[in-house]
C-alpha cells in the first residue's frame, strides 16, 4: 500500500440546563393527582368546586412538567485505512449510545373532560378516574454498533475533473430499551435499569461521491467568471442506510403511534455539501436531506451545517462551525443552533484533533488520534 492510516475517536454530549429531577420532585411532592382523584371520588355537591379547582391545578402542573427531559450521548470509533492504487479500502467500527428520559403529559383530555362534566352536572358519577390517568416518565436507551468496509476509487472525467466515489457495506447491531412508568410511580433516586433487546443484527449500505470542479469546467463549461472561482471547489453527496428498517426494542405497548412510539427506525440519511479550498483556509456548507434523526423520538430535524478551517501553520489548523435546525417542533429537537470550535495538529504523520460544542441546552466534545505511515 502507498499509505496506511489508523485513527480512533471518542465523543460525548449531555444536556446541562435540564431541570428534570427537581420538576419531578416538586410534582410528586404536591400530589395534585391524588388530591384531584380523592375530590372526584367523594362526588358530593360540596366537592364539585373543589374537584374543578384541583383538576385545573393538575392541568397546570402537568403542562409545566411536560417534555422535561434528560439526554446523553456517547460515541467511539476506530478505522484502518489502506491507501492503494486504484482503490482505497477503509475498515471501521463504531459504537453510539443514547440515553433519554422524558416526562409525557397524556392526561389533558381526560382531566378537561372530567372538569367539564362536573361543571355541567354536580351529580356526575366519575368512577375510578385514576385508571384513566396515564402521564408517564419514559426511559429510552439505544446502543448501535456498526462494522463496515469502505471501498473507494477516483476517476478523471471531462475538463480533467477527478471524481471520487465509493460504497460501504456494513453490519448494524441494535440494542434498545423502552421503559414507561406512571409519573407518580417513578423513583427519582432509583431509576429503572434498561432492559435491552438482543440479536437485532442486519446489514446495510452507504454510498457517496465527490467531485473537484476545475476552473476549466466552471469557466468554459458553465460560462462563469470572477475572482470567486479562485481556489478549488468540491461538491459531494452521501447516502447512509440506503435500506431503512424498523426495529422494536423491549418496551410497553403504546395506545397510539405518537412519541415515543413502540416502533423505532433506522432512516436513510442523505447529505449534500459544497466546499471551497484556498491557500490559507477552507469553508463548507452541507444539508441533511432527511426529516428524522436516527432516533425517531427526536422529532423533526433538518440540519444545515456551516464550517470553516484556517491553516495557521502547515501542521496546525483551527476549526469553527455552526449547525442550524430548520425544522422546529414542540416535541423534540427544539435546539435552534449548535456552535463548535476545535483544532487539528498533525506533526510527522501523527495527528490529534479535538472539538467542543455548545448550544442553549447541551454541551459536548470529541477527541481523535491518528497515525499515518
Amino acid at each position: 500500500p502507498d499509505k496506511i492510516h489508523i485513527s480512533a475517536s471518542l465523543g460525548a454530549r449531555e444536556l446541562y440546563n435540564y431541570d428534570l429531577e427537581n420538576s419531578l420532585r416538586d410534582f410528586q411532592a404536591e400530589d395534585l393527582q391524588e388530591a384531584f382523584v380523592s375530590a372526584a371520588r367523594s362526588n358530593t355537591s360540596s366537592s364539585v368546586d373543589d374537584t374543578i379547582d384541583k383538576g385545573r391545578q393538575l392541568l397546570t402542573a402537568l403542562k409545566q412538567v411536560d417534555m422535561e427531559s434528560y439526554r446523553s450521548d456517547e460515541m467511539s470509533a476506530f478505522s484502518l485505512l489502506v491507501d492503494t492504487k486504484p482503490v482505497t479500502i477503509n475498515f471501521y467500527t463504531s459504537r453510539d449510545i443514547r440515553e433519554m428520559i422524558v416526562v409525557r403529559n397524556r392526561d389533558t383530555d381526560v382531566i378537561s373532560q372530567a372538569i367539564q362534566d362536573f361543571e355541567n352536572d354536580s351529580t356526575f358519577k366519575i368512577g375510578d378516574i385514576s385508571r384513566d390517568l396515564n402521564s408517564s416518565v419514559d426511559s429510552t436507551y439505544y446502543e448501535i454498533r456498526e462494522f463496515g468496509v469502505t471501498v473507494a476509487t477516483t476517476n478523471v472525467i471531462d475538463y480533467n475533473m477527478p471524481i471520487s466515489w465509493g460504497f460501504t457495506p456494513k453490519w448494524i447491531q441494535i440494542n434498545g430499551s423502552h421503559i414507561s412508568d406512571k409519573i407518580m410511580d417513578y423513583d427519582i433516586s432509583n431509576p429503572p435499569q434498561e432492559r435491552t433487546s438482543t440479536d437485532l443484527l442486519e446489514w446495510n449500505l452507504d454510498v457517496g461521491f465527490s467531485m473537484l470542479l476545475t476552473n476549466d469546467f466552471l469557466s468554459r463549461g458553465l460560462g462563469l467568471d470572477g475572482d470567486w472561482l479562485e481556489g478549488e471547489w468540491v461538491v459531494g453527496m452521501v447516502g447512509r442506510n440506503m435500506f431503512p428498517t424498523d426495529f422494536t426494542p423491549f418496551g410497553p405497548e403504546r395506545p397510539t403511534a405518537r412519541f415515543p412510539a413502540q416502533k423505532r427506525a433506522i432512516h436513510a440519511l442523505y447529505q449534500i455539501g459544497l466546499a471551497r479550498y484556498q491557500e490559507k483556509y477552507m469553508y463548507a456548507i452541507d444539508i441533511d436531506l432527511v426529516e428524522h434523526e436516527v432516533y425517531d423520538f427526536e422529532g423533526l430535524t433538518r440540519y444545515v451545517s456551516l464550517g470553516g478551517e484556517y491553516y495557521w501553520r502547515d501542521d496546525f489548523h483551527l476549526r469553527a462551525g455552526m449547525r442550524l435546525n430548520t425544522a422546529q417542533t414542540s416535541e423534540g429537537a427544539r435546539d435552534k443552533a449548535l456552535l463548535t470550535g476545535g483544532f487539528l495538529y498533525q506533526p510527522h504523520g501523527f495527528s490529534i484533533e479535538a472539538s467542543a460544542m455548545i448550544n442553549e441546552v447541551e454541551m459536548g466534545g470529541t477527541v481523535g488520534f491518528g497515525l499515518a505511515f
